[in-house]
């Protein structure tokens, strides 16, 4: 079995990356900012009162600095990966921090605070790297998807097809209310698709628990996506139809509420004024946590 060390991979968006470890060229000493997280806390008083009035709360942004040493004596080598060091880690690009150990991922969005300094030592090339997380919060590397309505395929091989109950295909997931559970250590944002294999008229999304509720004013056609993201930054609703992807934030219905999904257990049930038969349902989520 293969030891299991800790890595930091960070990669830029042009998709090139640099792995920090014990085990790699980029030698890691120290690291801090991995869990640690400073809570802001808002506060009021008045003459007289003893003590603060509590009025809320927020994560502020994370700051993780990475301490290491370039493993590497012959100079010539040692240039070379400094300069891969300052391509890289150009503060110019947007990047994601990649925490691994084993099996167990986790990525945060980040960008380079302060170009890599570095300090010549007797033998190796010392290097600080700080880096600013401004969403403070790790996730797993894709999304989480919880089906509502779809169809489940019923077709295996080999193929056996009794007369009298005779060839069922697939079948269309029977309960209208799924529980999505949220892993993580906060609340967070959604993307809801509704997707149309016919006729669809005003789709809906209803919070079972706290009666909020997504709908959208439209008759969709077969094969239309609709889909509504909720998270903070990042709200928006657009429409596919026939390949090309618009915006529909004028279908939203007023009342509607960009909801958020809470720890732990969520209720959600979705609805059409009409042929809700025809109509498909999917939750994307990321699940958010405070620390690795």
């Amino acid at each position: 079995m293969a030891k299991k060390i800790e890595k930091l991979i960070y990669t830029n968006e042009r998709g090139e990356s640099i792995t920090f470890s014990h085990a790699s060229i980029f030698h890691t000493n120290e690291v801090s900012g991995l869990s640690d997280v400073r809570n802001e806390i808002y506060s009021i008083n008045s003459m007289g009162q003893d003590g603060d009035t509590y009025l809320g709360n927020r994560i502020q942004s994370r700051e993780i600095e990475i301490v290491g040493s370039i493993r590497e004596r012959d100079k010539d080598r040692m240039r070379d990966y400094r300069r891969q060091m300052n391509r890289v880690l150009n503060p110019q690009y947007s990047a994601t921090l990649t925490y691994e150990y084993g099996d167990f991922r986790r990525v945060i969005d980040c960008k380079i605070d302060n170009a890599p300094a570095f300090t010549r030592k007797a033998i190796f090339q010392d290097f600080t790297i700080q880096l600013l997380c401004l969403n403070p919060f790790w996730r797993k590397e894709a999304k989480t998807r919880d089906d509502i309505a779809t169809w489940i395929g019923g077709l295996e091989f080999p193929v056996e097809i009794p007369l009298e109950e005779g060839w069922e295909i697939g079948y269309r997931q029977p309960s209208l209310i799924v529980n999505v559970y949220n892993e993580g250590d906060v609340q967070a944002g959604i993307r809801v698709e509704f997707r149309a294999l016919g006729v669809v008229k005003n789709p809906s999304l209803l919070n079972v628990d706290t009666q909020e509720f997504i709908k959208l004013n439209i008759t969709l056609q077969a094969g239309d996506i609709l889909s509504v993201s909720t998270g903070y930054g990042e709200k928006e609703v657009t429409l596919k139809r026939d390949g090309v992807t618009s915006d529909a934030f004028l279908y939203l219905d007023v009342d509607s509420t960009y909801f958020q999904l809470s720890v732990g257990d969520n209720l959600y049930r979705y609805s059409a004024e009409e042929n809700l038969e025809n109509l498909e349902v999917s939750i994307y989520h990321d699940d958010l946590y405070l620390g690795v």
